[in-house]
């Protein structure tokens, strides 16, 4: 199908940093290896790694330090994977009325513009059931449709 045209899952080993490095596509391999060095020198290997709980083997010095099970990535052999993400909703967000007419910031409705599916939010707090998207979208479709064709033209 024409929406599944995407790059197989790529995977590329090596023994060195160095060579891995040269093997990722689209990655700033100098970059790379400077982050993983910067990394690598923040870990506080004098704390013993622990995997059963938190063992307070941390980073030290990052913008955004490691808390636990910090370890050095210097160990072969080195594998990377090209990886992407995606949103599949967002657990709504936004503010909408019993019409499905979403509210503005002065609690109006916003003429001509109505919410359904995912959009609504307020239904799931943690996670969700497999295909429950397909019903709120459905009740909540036909709701905003509904209120769509009473509304007013002009």
């Amino acid at each position: 199908m024409d929406e599944y045209r995407i790059k197989r899952v790529s995977k590329v080993s090596a023994a060195t940093l160095e060579e891995l490095a040269g093997k990722l596509e689209d990655v700033d391999a100098n970059g790379f290896l400077e982050e993983v060095g910067t990394y690598n020198a923040a870990v506080q290997s004098e704390v013993a790694f622990n995997p059963n709980v938190k063992d307070g083997r941390s980073t030290r010095g990052l913008a955004i330090n490691k808390s636990n099970w910090a370890n050095t990535i210097d160990t072969p052999p080195f594998e990377g994977y090209a990886i992407t993400c995606g949103i599949t909703f967002t657990f709504g967000g936004l503010r909408i009325d019993s019409k499905e007419r979403w509210i503005n910031t002065d609690g109006a409705p916003i003429r001509g513009l109505y919410a359904a599916g995912e959009l609504v939010g307020g239904l799931f707090y943690f996670n969700y059931p497999g295909g429950t998207g397909l019903m709120s979208g459905s009740v909540f479709g036909r709701i905003a449709g509904t209120s769509a064709a009473r509304a007013p033209r002009g």
